[in-house]
């Protein structure tokens, strides 16, 4: 189950479940009926999860009746529910290593860095600082999956510490995918030199990048 579904309570996991079997969307009283619930307590939890913006609703007409609201999940109250994306992920990283080789692999591992980036470039321009440009960053590693913190070191240089590795088991075979991080740490400070000075799948408690210019 994935750590997002479990910020929500079992009653609420179950409503999403209900939603994401049927995909044209459900009532009030049709899920309150399906769980065994008031509708008040229904409402409840529907008004929680828009909230969270898992679950949308919309008007629709009915024949010889008042129009009905059916809930419906959002593409975020899709992706709370766990998908295999690591052995899809390792299968293609170990392809294209045997198609491409190390070194070309370390350039596509660059690239799609660069790429993830550019992505999230308009939250980061909107900070004019290193340090908020990092604390815009962490934001974005945590909601990437990151448990990262910005820090500064014993040597006045900022940095940032992850306290895991999303592909950890990926780069424990191929550490070539590191480049990919460091990469991406990279172009989001717009070109700043990165040194990775610790690195968990190398031994280290934590990944550590440091900021050196």
């Amino acid at each position: 189950m994935s750590s997002l579904l479990n910020t929500i309570g079992e009653r609420q996991q179950s409503l999403l479940k209900l939603l994401l079997v049927n995909q044209v969307g459900m009532t009030v009283d049709e899920l309150a009926q399906a769980l065994d619930i008031s509708r008040n307590a229904v409402v409840q939890h529907l008004t929680t999860l828009e909230g969270l913006g898992f679950v949308q609703n919309t008007i629709q007409s009915s024949t010889g009746g008042r129009p009905s609201k059916r809930y419906t999940l959002t593409s975020n109250g899709k992706e709370v529910f766990p998908r295999h994306y690591g052995l899809f992920a390792n299968t293609l990283i170990h392809l294209l290593r045997k198609k491409l080789g190390e070194q070309e692999l370390s350039l596509y591992m660059v690239e799609l860095g660069e790429i993830i980036a550019r992505q999230y470039q308009a939250q980061l321009d909107e900070s004019e600082t290193l340090n908020e440009k990092l604390t815009v960053l962490v934001q974005i590693m945590l909601e990437l999956g990151y448990e990262a913190r910005a820090n500064t070191n014993d040597e006045g240089a900022p940095e940032i510490i992850a306290n895991n590795c999303v592909f950890h088991q990926l780069a424990e075979e191929c550490k070539t995918v590191c480049e990919l991080d460091i990469a991406f740490i990279t172009s989001a400070l717009n070109g700043a030199s990165v040194d990775h000075r610790e690195c968990m799948v190398r031994g280290g408690r934590c990944c550590r990048f440091t900021i050196t210019n």
